[in-house]
């Protein structure tokens, strides 16, 4: 997988349209964040703290 393909996984939802659809505004309901540079791919988790990728209430 590319590093942009690997970065691609964060999804594509405005922050305002997750939080809509009762997802996380920051991670787009996936619970973590992936992040890619030089080769090395990463995934951490989400700094909202959010439960499984669900918005808090």
């Amino acid at each position: 997988m590319t590093d942009e393909q690997w970065e691609a996984q964060n999804g594509s939802l405005a922050p305002d349209e997750a939080r809509a659809r009762g997802l996380c505004w920051c991670c787009n309901g996936n619970g973590v964040l992936y992040t890619a540079f030089g080769g090395v791919q990463r995934s951490v988790r989400c700094p909202e703290r959010c439960q499984g990728g669900k918005a808090k209430r």
